[in-house]
């Protein structure tokens, strides 16, 4: 008896432990889903509003992607996909394809070429990580750069290959850019036609000397020491002019054409910048204000200083020899204008500025098909599919004429600052150096104070 109620005492504890137990569990998994639940909370409320604030300065500060440390993080391989599908490349057509591998051989090589010893001296002593070259597909360089690569550590080294990855794909960024520039095909009709609205007014007279005016004897006529055109820029030049500026697009370079005049005085200079206004070679209205420099002569004194002798012109019949030496002097007030180029020698002395022109390319193909449609209408052709192709060509999706604003830089010096500008701390080694050195900073990062050590 004393046995049957001991059993019955132990049922009856094990029944409230394990309905104690079973209760401890249901709070347990109750309060694991609620934390779960506060956690994907959390990570969604995360998710919404967390701005990236460095992809935000990107897009309302001002800050230019290429300074950005972090990147645009990708987390997958569809992400990846979707981010150069978005930029403007199609990974399922084949040329398209090869065309973004290709931009990549051509960033490693440029960083090799500019940034890296021994290609050059004073470049960085690394080298490209081997699992960087043996890359086959440019998502994976995505996922590289933001440490979403698989199999890539967390350590120094998934840092390091971060960092390379983040480096040539700025490159990257910048050959797309150059590649895209519709206007680049025209290159060589934008130069001849911006050029030869200046050539009608250089000539040399009997003494073989230069001058700026219609005729030997044209009263405005501007003797001229030099008169130069700006070659087209090399490929790598450009790319490095891109990457040393926070304006990171090829629209963005205003001295692909460029032209220079040396004259013989600074009072000179001012003389062919008004024979270019009044002959109308240049429109003012068409000036890139942003664009001006001006390191040579300060005009608000030298108004001041010009008006003053020019009342002395009308009041006493000053004789122009006088006029020219008293105009001339005044020219030396030289100003102290900031040249907005980082580069720029605080010792250079130019007055340069950038204008537009409305450049007009015939397009060749639509006299051409225009003729071709012609023909096909008289009869001349008999094969009654190429006729169906050929009247299915509608003359009002082809341009009759391609017209687009282009810039031109123009730059006006003095003999004398010229040749100043040429040697020692302005010579123009010494700002490609400056801008190399701008460019390997900004491009590498963190690898430029590696590659130093």
């Amino acid at each position: 008896m004393y046995f049957k109620y001991f059993k019955k005492i132990k049922r009856r504890n094990e029944s409230v432990f394990f309905e104690n137990l079973t209760c401890e569990q249901t709070i347990f998994s109750t309060k694991l889903n609620v934390e779960m639940s506060a956690g994907k909370n959390a990570d969604l409320l995360r998710k919404k509003y967390d701005f990236r604030w460095e992809v935000l300065d990107i897009i309302v500060s001002g800050k230019s992607s290429i300074d950005t440390n972090q990147g645009f993080l990708i987390s997958d391989f569809e992400e990846a996909t979707r981010f150069i599908s978005s930029y403007g490349y199609d990974l399922d057509h084949p040329i398209e394809k090869a065309e973004a591998f290709g931009n990549f051989h051509e960033s490693l090589n440029f960083i090799r070429r500019y940034f890296l010893q021994p290609d050059n001296p004073e470049g960085l002593k690394l080298e490209i990580p081997r699992k960087i070259l043996e890359l086959t597909d440019i998502r994976d360089l995505l996922l590289m750069a933001s440490q979403r690569l698989q199999g890539q550590s967390g350590d120094s080294q998934g840092l390091l290959l971060k960092n390379w990855a983040c480096s040539i794909l700025k490159v990257m960024h910048t050959v797309a850019h150059i590649d895209q520039d519709l206007r680049t095909s025209y290159f060589t009709d934008i130069q001849k036609q911006i050029f030869d609205r200046f050539y009608r007014a250089i000539h040399r007279d009997v003494d073989e000397r230069l001058y700026l005016g219609d005729a030997p004897d044209d009263p405005l006529r501007v003797n001229l020491v030099a008169f130069e055109t700006k070659p087209k820029k090399s490929r790598d030049s450009t790319l490095l002019k891109l990457l040393h500026k926070p304006e990171n697009v090829a629209e963005d370079i205003f001295d692909r054409v460029g032209l220079r005049f040396v004259t013989e005085t600074r009072l000179d200079t001012l003389r062919t910048m008004k024979y270019l206004k009044d002959k109308m070679i240049v429109m003012p209205p068409n000036i890139k204000p942003s664009r001006s420099r001006n390191t040579l002569i300060d005009l608000e004194s030298f108004r001041i200083r010009a008006e003053k002798i020019l009342m002395r012109l009308e009041q006493e019949g000053l004789a122009e020899p006088g006029l020219v030496k008293a105009l001339e002097e005044a020219t030396y007030s030289v100003s102290e204008g900031d040249s907005a180029n980082p580069h720029s020698s605080e010792f250079y002395r130019a007055i340069q500025f950038t204008c537009r022109q409305l450049i007009k390319l015939k397009n060749p193909m639509y006299s051409d098909l225009k003729e071709l449609k012609n023909q096909t209408r008289a009869g001349s052709l008999n094969n009654e599919n190429v006729l169906k192709l050929i009247e299915r060509i509608d003359m009002k999706y082809i341009q009759r004429e391609v017209r687009f604003f282009y810039p031109y830089e123009v730059q006006v010096v003095d003999q004398k600052s010229f040749e100043e500008n040429e040697k020692g701390r302005s010579a123009h080694s010494e700002y490609k150096r400056a801008q190399l050195q701008t460019a390997l900073k900004r491009v590498m990062g963190v690898l430029a104070d590696v590659g130093r050590q």
